[in-house]
């Protein structure tokens, strides 16, 4: 025991933090804690949006495809084509070019719609999930660009369209943050399930 209390009775109060102090340490924590809370939420948020939009832009795509390959249906329909006549032959040809020129110009529009979706350069999941959907969209380009020269080009295999519709999913499911409250993950099932994957089939015409 110290001199000094004998003689005042009482020990010399500690040298402790200024309270002052402690409330603003606690405060600055607190304030950069929910300023991180804000940061994260609104990074998720900004990824489900980007999401969104490119799934939105893919499923713009692939309507262009399945209405290229509904008018290539509706265009055969009307044909007997175990007996094509030369005059009905050219002109099956001629219809058949006609709707590969334009489902070219309908895809290749979508693909631009899905290449001017928005997204930020430290996405590097969603970017390399847009890129693996326009290697898709371009094989389509490319599958009636030449359809439109030479409409046989419909009945023969595409692997190019089919490998790379395969590829695309991966990177399109592992691009969907974990936060999904747009549904993106589903709807991209819906586009696997009716996609535009399976296209020539062989025949001749």
């Amino acid at each position: 025991m110290s001199q000094e209390v004998l003689e005042t009775g009482q020990e010399r109060p500690s040298r402790g933090l200024p309270s002052w102090l402690v409330w603003t340490v606690g405060l600055a924590a607190l304030i950069l804690l929910t300023a991180a809370n804000v940061v994260v939420a609104g990074e998720l948020a900004l990824r489900s949006i980007e999401a969104d939009n490119l799934v939105r832009a893919v499923e713009q795509s692939e309507t262009a495809m399945k209405t290229t390959q509904a008018d290539f249906d509706e265009v055969l329909s009307a044909y007997d084509t175990e007996n094509l006549t030369d005059e009905e032959r050219e002109q099956l040809r001629t219809e058949l070019a006609d709707v590969a020129a334009q489902g070219e110009a309908a895809i290749a529009a979508a693909g631009e719609g899905v290449a001017e979706v928005q997204i930020m350069p430290w996405h590097a999941q969603l970017l390399g999930a847009r890129d693996a959907y326009l290697a898709h969209n371009q094989a389509w380009v490319s599958y009636m660009a030449a359809a439109s020269e030479d409409p046989g080009e419909w009945f023969r295999p595409q692997p190019a369209v089919n490998e790379t519709f395969a590829d695309a999913k991966l990177p399109l499911v592992q691009a969907v943050p974990l936060f999904d409250p747009l549904g993106t993950l589903s709807r991209i099932e819906v586009i696997y399930v009716t996609g535009s994957g399976d296209s020539g089939d062989g025949q001749s015409a």
